[in-house]
This record gives structure tokens, C-alpha cells and sequence, in this order.
């Protein structure tokens, strides 16, 4: 009976492959499901344990807050300040509290008094919030318990943490206010750093109806991860491959539940894997030693099988066939020695076949007999080909093999020529070569080939044929010159650039070359030059060109130099208008401030004994012009102006625009200062004459500033600031005026800088006080009103005059603080003297720039509603000229304030220019007539004209009127018999005191009951 022989690889395979599958699922399957339980389990545990510790952490800071607050509601001050109203004492206490350890943790206090007004003191925290918080602590919140309020402002969710405490008075135990605190969780630094610290996490966030709050990470990326994470809706952890996400909620009191979403690093998870990665080495270990084994048991299954094939290779004879293998155990080895004796018959078959292929290799190689059949395909053939020699040859490749065969039969000689293939949608071009095989009789057997493929050979000879042809037809102008500077090669563009031939082409680049010898000492030392250059053509004319030079190397070391030139007229012409452009000005055409200050500098360093002088010209009310027209009418204008002032100049002199309206002009060897002024008095009545842009005929004057080098400063700066300080006191003199720089103006412009940082310290050192000057009736008998007056008491320098610092505070943005401060302060004043039994109104002066304020309305309202002052008993003077200029803007405001209940009076009336058609829409009640106009009367009969006019209107509009300035008796009956209405001066009443005012007007009410009874 046949024995059945077995597969040894089989048998080996299937033997390793159990062993490592057992031994790997008795190893890992248990532990991974065990540490993956005991890590669910960890995991769950310290959720709750750190919920635990958060509920905790935040009860303890909120309570410790609470207990503050607590102290705070129990301080006397605080309590003795609500109760005397001292807001001042209040707002220290809280600001202590809050500056010190016990009050970081919270970020705003309010007390709110029992009448609705509220004290606010904030932390640093929500200082650049601006929260409504006092109309936020306006709404309801039961006492001692912590609640939430969401408050959206500028399309910003904030949350806030709010305690209300009640304040009690110390002996009655009455509620005399209440004690607001609050902690703003937006952004909020303790709180998120002591979750963050906490937790331990990674990346941590506070957020609330998934609105984030605050957001805190240790390492750049974090917070996006934990942003992007897909959060659960229960409570449960969520597990990722190298964090875990968590959610916990935090809830103070009675307020909103807050979601705390944080991302913690994964170790437990890692552990797991280290774990799991031990035990795939130990599984590891343990195949390894079992493989060796099965190598050991391999050995000694296989050593006979190979012994008897090594003895057959061994005993295999030199010529002839070899003989039969027999033997083995397994059918593998078996068949490897039926294949070693097959191949050793092909070796003899094909031994001379071989020989011949190896004396003439090339890439493609093939064998066929007479007939037609292949005996030999080699390799790279069957690659082209795209078969493998068993299944057989393309129809593509079948011209190769066939071709010239009859000529090689006839002749006996090899045979070649070129051929295109197609092979992969790709032409591949192949020179071939045919030979004869002949047999050990001399007779043709078998015709062989050998096929060399060309392609890339051709596609070089295409390429250098369509380099040959670029270089001939590109438009950049191409030179080829050897060591020598011959011309090797020149292209068409070159010729056509410079119109010589290419056989004169030569002479032109020598020429060159001799012009710029630098190009060729750069070549020396660098394979490549390139720098800008002017080439010669044959009219004559020179070009620019943009060279770019390069030295060849070559294997015979001849020197080769390549030469490109571009024409580079038209970049030469933009780059003259980009400096056009960046040295005037594209509206008028003037050089810029750039291009004079170049000017000045060159006229400063000139030697020249005669005057250099530089004159600031500003436009008068342009701003009115373009308000008024447009732009585009105030732009016509400027190049008119530009127009007329080069007119007024000589060519060695300078006019430019620095920008807006403000122009400049330097004025070169000028022999006297008459010279100067005479040229500056043309320019004031040349751009005073009428301008007409468009249909429209519109008037302006100019004021003109003037200094001169050397006298009044020594560099392009000081002379430029020197000649703008002179402008300015031009403007300041009234305009349409010349005004040379001097000491004095400098001086001046140093005394209101200097009294401008003064001003800014007023306020918090308590300088500013104010003075009330009485208005009486005609008569003099009755006190009808007040004027509020500011004062300022230096603490170096005493007393400063309103008329020196009133200017520079109106001149900068203190005005709008110094305004409102003068709004409140007398507000109060006249609410308190109210009070106390003198129903005298106050009046209080209104600056142009608090009309154009956008909180005016909101500082008035303020000030009533602190001091709880009548609207009625209030008066706001304002100027006519500022009104008048900006009528459109003001006059919605004006009527607004009005309908409050307040009253309007126009100050310095006759000074500006007001119309009837504009007074009469003014909602005003009082004209006061500037002092200039009652200074000469009686006796000037201007002003007396004058005066009779202006009340006469007034009484035509219905309005009272009231004179300022009166200082003599005299005044006074000629202001009685005209029918002024009221008077205000020196004569009944100085600026003074509340209390001389309170005295003043007891006298006179105490004068007027004594003159009532002496009638009765």
C-alpha cells in the first residue's frame, strides 16, 4: 500500500499558528477586560469624589464672601455714612474693602440707600466691563442668598453672582439700605484657576446655557480640544484615546447650575496599555521560544531530504543528461529535486544561446528560430512589451520582431535601422539591430536582436532643437559671447532692440562691454552679475536695460558668457511717477509734507546771508465749507488755492499743503522783513477774493503764521512748531491776520501746556470750587438768580483767573469732566440753599464742546436726580456763535433738555452772529447782553443804539433780558428806562461764597420787609 505523503509546510504552519493564537488569548484577553473594568471603576469614583471637593471648594469661598459682606452691612462707618448721606466716607470704606485681601475675591459693591440712589464701588476686574450695575442691582433678590443675573450688553452675554444684605440702622434697627455684591463669573481668574488647580485638567471651562464664561489651559491647542469635544448629556466621563472629558455642574445657592466642562490627562488609560503591551512581550517571548523549537524539530525533519538532494547535485556529470532524482520524505522536496534536474537539461539546451546574448547585451534582447519561434525573450523586452515570456508577444511590438528578417536570411549580415513602438498610450522610439545565428555547420539557425531604445535621446536632439528656436525668437534680448568677447550667438530681439544686424551686433556689444568694464571684474569672481545698465542703439540713443550676466563653464574650459538684456524705458517712467507721487500732493499738485521737509532742511543748511522765512497758512471756517457743500466742493477749493498761492511766490521759493487746509510756503533770499510781510499781505488778499466752484461763489480768509531761520530756531522742527504757534495766535487775534513769532507766543504756549497738566490733577486734589454772582430785577430789589462761576485755588500758585484757564480747558477734552463736575456741584449748592428758604434758581455756563458731548443729557439728569434739584430751578447759558455755527447738530439737543423743564439763556448775546430766522427757533428764555456793549453807556451812542435794538427784538420774541457788566447807577437807569429786565454786575453783586450769597439775600428780603411796612 502507497504511503500518503504529507505537506511539510502545511504541517509547520498550521503547528506555529495554534501555538500563538493559544498562547496569545491566554495572556491578553483576561488582563485587558480587567484593568478596562478597574479603570471604569477609577474613573467613576473620582467624578463624584471631585464633584465633592468642587461643591465644597465653592461653598467655602462664596460663604467666606457672605461673612465679608456680613461684616461690612455690621460697620458703623458704613451705616453712619448712609445715615449722614456722606458719600464720600462710603466710597472709601468700600474701595479699602476692595483694595485689600478680604475683597479680591469679589467685583463690585453697591449700596443702595433707601431713597433708590445707589453708591458702586468696583474691583479692577469689571472695569473694563461697563456694566449697568446699578440698574442691574435695581431688580428683586431675596436677602442672604446667593442668585444669578445674566446681563447682555454690546451682544456680550455676562453672569453674575449676586448677594443682597440688608443695611440696618444701629439703634432703631430700621432697613435704611441695602448692600449689593457681586462677583462677575465672566472671565473670572480665582474661580477658574481654582478649578483648573482643582482638577488637575489640562484645559478647563466655566459656561452657562453653553455660553462660554471663562476658559483656562495649561498647553496652546487644549481648550480646542476640549471645545471640540463631543460632551454627553448625563453626568458620565467620557473616555478618548489620550484624555478623558468631564462635565460638572456648579450651583451657589439659589443660583443657575453651571456646566464645568474639563479635560484631563489619560494616565490611568495608559497604564492600561503599558500593561497590555507587557504582556504582548511576555506573549511575545513565549512564540519566539516556540518558534525556536519548531526550527530545532525542522532541523531534524528536513537534514535527510536535504542530504539526498546535496548528493544528487553532487554526483551530477560533466556532459550528457543528468540522471533520475528519486527519494524524499515530503512532497516539497520532492518537487525541488524533479526541478533541479529539469534545469540542468535547459542549461545544456541553452548553453550556447546564452553565450552569444552576454557578448552582445544591450537593452532588448530576442532569439527566433527560421520559423518564426522565439527561443529568447529577454527581460527589459517583456517589460516593453507589457507580457511576460508564457503569455506570449503584443501585436504592438510584432513589427519589431518581424522586420528585415528576409534581409538577414539572404544576406547573413546584421541589419539595423530605427522603429517607433507604442506601448502604454506612450511612442517609444528603439534602434535595432538584427544579426544571424549560425549553427556548428555554418548554417543559418536562428536570427537574433538587439533593440536599443532612443527616446530620450530624441526627445534631447527636440529640445535643443526648440531651445534653438526660443532663443532665435524670444522677445528678451539674448547674447552668447566667448572669452574673448566675441559674439557667439545673438538672438533676433537683440537686433531689433538697438537696430544693428546680426553681423554688427559685435561692435555693439564691444562698446558695451568697454562702457561697463564692471560686469566682466564681477564675472571674475561670480558665476553671475545682474544690476541696471544704458546700452547704446545705432541712432545714437541710449536705452535702459536691466542686465543679467552669466559665466558657462564647458568640459574643453572655454569660457562662455551669456549676456540678457530687458528694456526697462517703461519701468524708468512709473518709477518717476511713484516719486511724483510720493513727493506732492495728488489734490493740488503741491509738493507733500515729505517733499518740504526735504525743502526746509536744504534752505536751513544753505550759507546765504539773506532772510529765509516760513509762513504756516491755515484757512479760516473751512470746516464750515465742506460741512455745508461736500467735499468735493471744500477739494475744488483747496486747488484753487494751491493755484493762487503759486502766483504769490518766486520759483526759488516753496508752497505746499501738508494736508486738510493747512498749507505752507518758504520764502528763500529775502532782503528785509518788509519784503516778508509785503509778500505774506498779497497772499492774505489773494485768497480772500471771491471762489467759484461750480455754481457757487464762496469767501474765505486765511491766517498766517510766520518764522525765520536763524532767529527763531535753529532746526527744521522748532521753526515748523514756531511758525504753527504763530498761526495759532493769528486764529486766536480774529483771524484774516499776520502774525510773526515771538517770545511771548512760545511763553504763552508753555503756560497753557503747563496749566493743561495742572488741570488734570484739579479734581482729585479738590481745587476747583465755584462762586455764585447774583442777578437782581431792574430795580435792584430782588434777587432773581444765581450764575455759577468757576474757581481755582493752585496750591502753589493761589488763584488762577477763570478767563487764563477756562480757554485751555475748553481747548482739550477736560472740559467735558471739569462741565460736569460744575453741574453737580452747583445743582447741589442750589438745592441746598433751596432748602434752607432761598428760592433763588442757578444758572450754569454750558462749554461748545459739552453741547457736542453725547452724555450731556445723561451728566444733566445725573446731577438732578443726585441733588434732587427741580429741573425749573435750573438755567443753562450757552453762546450764541458755537450755536449758530452748528445749528443742525445743537438744536435737537436743546429742545430735548428743554422739554425736561430746564431753561435757556443765551450769554454775550451781540458778540456772534446770530440771526432772527435761527434766534427764533432757539427754545430759549433769557438774552444777556454782553458787557462790552454796556461798558460806554450812557454816552456812546453805538452802544446805545445798539442796546435799545437788542432789547427791543427780545421783547418782539417774547424773551426777558438781562444785562451784564453794570457797574454804575448810571447804567442802571438808562438799562430801566430801555426796559431791561434784570442786572448782574458789580454794582448790587460780586462773585462770591453760598453762604455771602444765602447772607445777601436775607439782607435784601430783610430791606424789602422793612420798606413794605414803612408803606403799610
Amino acid at each position: 500500500m502507497k504511503t500518503k505523503k504529507l505537506r511539510f509546510s502545511r504541517v509547520i504552519l498550521s503547528l506555529v499558528l495554534g501555538l500563538l493564537i493559544i498562547s496569545s488569548a491566554i495572556l491578553l484577553i483576561p488582563v485587558h477586560r480587567g484593568a478596562e473594568q478597574v479603570l471604569e471603576h477609577q474613573v467613576e469614583l473620582a467624578y463624584q469624589r471631585d464633584q465633592h471637593a468642587l461643591d465644597a471648594l465653592m461653598d467655602a469661598q462664596f460663604n467666606n464672601i457672605k461673612q465679608i459682606s456680613q461684616g461690612l452691612t455690621d460697620s458703623e462707618q458704613l451705616q453712619q455714612g448712609l445715615t449722614t448721606e456722606n458719600v464720600k466716607n462710603i466710597n472709601s470704606l468700600l474701595g479699602s474693602l476692595l483694595a485689600s485681601g478680604s475683597g479680591k475675591y469679589i467685583d463690585a459693591l453697591i449700596v443702595e440707600s433707601k431713597d433708590g440712589s445707589s453708591i458702586i464701588s468696583s474691583n479692577v476686574s469689571v472695569l473694563g466691563v461697563q456694566l449697568p450695575l446699578e440698574q442691574i442691582s435695581k431688580g428683586y433678590s431675596p436677602f442672604g442668598i446667593w442668585t444669578s443675573i445674566t446681563w447682555q450688553e454690546q451682544e456680550k452675554l455676562y453672569s453674575l453672582l449676586r448677594l443682597s444684605l440688608p443695611l440696618l440702622a444701629p439703634q432703631s434697627g430700621e432697613v435704611i439700605g441695602k448692600l449689593h455684591t457681586f462677583v462677575l463669573l465672566n472671565n473670572n481668574f480665582w474661580i477658574i484657576n481654582q478649578l483648573h488647580e482643582l482638577f488637575g485638567s489640562q484645559a478647563i471651562s466655566l459656561s452657562s446655557d453653553n455660553i462660554l464664561l471663562d476658559a483656562l489651559e495649561s498647553q496652546p491647542g487644549q481648550l480646542q480640544t476640549l471645545h471640540n469635544a463631543p460632551f454627553s448629556t448625563d453626568k458620565s466621563p467620557i473616555m478618548m484615546e489620550k484624555s478623558t472629558l468631564r462635565t460638572h455642574y456648579l450651583q451657589i445657592g439659589n443660583s443657575d447650575q453651571y456646566k464645568v466642562h474639563s479635560l484631563l490627562s489619560n494616565d490611568k488609560q495608559l497604564l492600561i496599555k503599558n500593561a497590555y503591551f507587557i504582556n504582548i512581550y511576555f506573549a511575545a517571548g513565549l512564540v519566539v521560544l516556540l518558534a525556536i523549537a519548531t526550527i530545532v524539530l525542522l532541523h531534524y525533519l528536513i537534514s535527510n531530504a536535504l542530504q539526498q538532494i546535496t548528493r544528487y547535485a553532487e554526483q551530477v556529470p560533466q556532459s550528457g543528461s543528468p540522471t533520475t532524482f528519486n527519494g524524499g520524505r515530503f512532497a516539497e522536496f520532492i518537487r525541488v529535486g524533479n526541478a533541479v534536474e529539469k534545469m540542468l537539461q535547459r542549461i545544456r539546451d541553452r548553453d550556447k544561446h546564452l553565450s552569444c546574448i552576454v557578448d552582445n547585451s544591450t537593452n532588448l534582447i530576442f532569439i527566433k528560430d527560421l520559423k518564426n519561434n522565439f527561443q529568447l525573450i529577454n527581460q527589459p523586452l517583456a517589460e516593453v512589451i507589457d507580457a511576460n515570456k508564457e503569455r506570449g508577444l503584443s501585436e504592438k511590438i510584432m513589427p519589431l520582431m518581424f522586420a528585415e528578417d528576409k534581409q538577414v536570411q539572404i544576406s547573413h549580415h546584421p541589419v539595423q535601422y530605427e522603429m517607433k513602438i507604442e506601448n502604454n498610450n506612450a511612442h517609444r522610439s528603439f534602434l535595432v539591430n538584427k544579426f544571424p545565428i549560425m549553427d556548428d555547420h555554418g548554417e543559418l539557425a536562428s536570427i537574433g536582436a538587439i533593440a536599443t531604445d532612443i527616446t530620450n535621446i530624441k526627445e534631447a536632439e527636440d529640445q535643443l532643437r526648440l531651445a534653438q528656436q526660443v532663443f532665435a525668437e524670444t522677445a528678451e534680448s539674448i547674447i552668447v559671447l566667448d572669452d574673448k568677447l566675441n559674439v557667439v550667438s545673438v538672438n533676433k530681439a537683440f537686433s531689433e532692440m538697438i537696430g544693428y544686424g546680426a553681423g554688427d551686433a559685435s561692435l555693439a556689444i564691444y562698446s558695451f562691454m568697454v562702457e561697463q568694464p564692471e560686469i566682466m571684474q564681477k564675472l571674475q569672481h561670480a558665476m553671475r552679475w545682474q544690476g541696471e545698465a544704458t546700452l547704446r542703439g545705432l541712432d545714437g540713443r541710449t536705452l535702459p536695460v536691466l542686465v543679467s550676466a552669466t559665466r558657462l563653464s564647458s568640459e574643453d574650459a572655454q569660457k562662455r558668457y551669456v549676456l540678457l538684456f530687458n528694456d526697462i524705458t517703461e519701468l524708468k517712467f512709473a518709477e518717476q511717477r511713484l516719486e511724483r507721487l510720493a513727493s506732492y500732493d495728488s489734490l493740488t499738485g503741491l509738493p507733500n509734507r515729505s517733499f518740504f521737509k526735504q525743502k526746509l532742511d536744504e534752505a536751513m543748511r544753505s550759507d546765504s546771508l539773506l532772510i529765509t522765512a516760513l509762513m504756516s497758512i491755515d484757512l479760516d471756517h473751512f470746516k464750515n465749507i465742506n460741512d455745508t457743500y461736500g467735499h468735493a466742493v471744500g477739494d475744488q477749493m483747496l486747488q484753487q488755492v494751491a493755484d493762487r498761492l503759486r502766483t504769490c511766490i518766486q520759483a526759488k521759493d516753496t508752497v505746499a499743503r501738508l494736508g486738510g487746509d493747512e498749507f505752507t510756503v518758504i520764502l528763500r533770499e529775502i532782503r528785509n522783513l518788509n519784503q516778508v510781510r509785503q509778500i505774506a499781505e498779497r497772499i492774505l488778499s489773494t485768497l480772500s477774493k471771491p471762489y467759484q466752484l461750480n455754481t457757487l461763489q464762496c469767501f474765505s480768509t486765511v491766517s498766517i503764521g510766520v518764522s525765520l531761520i536763524g532767529k527763531d530756531g535753529e532746526d527744521a522742527d522748532t521753526l515748523t512748531r514756531h511758525a504753527d504757534q504763530a498761526m495759532y495766535q493769528a486764529k486766536a487775534r480774529g483771524r484774516d491776520v499776520i502774525q510773526f513769532f515771538d517770545v511771548a507766543i512760545n511763553s504763552e504756549q508753555q503756560r497753557r501746556h503747563y496749566l493743561e497738566e495742572e488741570l488734570h490733577k484739579t479734581l482729585d486734589n479738590n481745587e476747583l470750587f465755584m462762586q455764585y454772582q447774583p442777578r437782581f430785577d431792574i430795580e435792584g430789589k430782588q434777587m432773581l438768580s444765581a450764575e455759577a462761576l468757576l474757581r481755582w485755588r493752585h496750591p502753589e500758585h493761589g488763584l488762577i483767573s477763570p478767563g487764563e484757564f477756562i480757554p485751555v480747558a475748553e481747548g482739550s477734552s477736560l472740559i467735558i469732566e471739569i462741565g460736569r463736575f460744575v453741574l453737580q456741584q452747583a445743582c447741589s449748592d442750589a438745592a441746598r440753599w433751596n432748602a434752607e428758604g432761598y428760592p433763588i434758581p442757578v444758572s450754569v455756563n454750558l462749554s461748545p464742546r459739552q453741547l457736542s458731548s453725547p452724555s450731556l443729557i445723561q451728566d444733566i439728569t445725573t446731577a438732578l436726580e443726585n441733588s434732587a434739584l427741580s429741573p425749573h430751578l435750573l438755567e443753562l447759558e450757552i453762546t450764541e456763535t458755537h450755536v449758530m455755527e452748528n445749528i443742525n447738530q445743537i438744536l435737537p439737543v436743546l429742545q430735548e433738555i428743554r422739554a425736561m423743564g430746564i431753561k435757556f439763556a443765551v450769554d454775550d448775546f451781540g458778540t456772534g452772529y446770530c440771526s432772527l430766522m435761527y434766534l427764533k427757533k432757539l427754545p430759549i428764555d433769557t438774552l444777556k447782553i454782553d458787557r462790552s456793549f454796556i461798558l460806554d453807556v450812557p454816552g456812546d451812542g453805538d452802544d446805545e443804539n445798539l442796546v435799545r435794538a437788542i432789547i427791543s427784538m427780545s421783547r418782539n420774541l417774547n424773551l426777558r433780558v438781562v444785562a451784564e457788566g453794570v457797574e454804575t447807577k448810571e447804567q442802571q437807569q438808562f438799562l430801566r428806562e430801555q426796559g431791561c429786565d434784570e442786572l448782574q454786575g458789580y454794582l448790587l453783586g460780586r462773585p462770591d461764597s453760598v453762604e455771602q450769597l444765602k447772607k445777601l439775600a436775607a439782607a435784601q428780603a430783610s430791606e424789602n420787609s422793612d420798606a413794605d411796612r414803612a408803606v403799610g
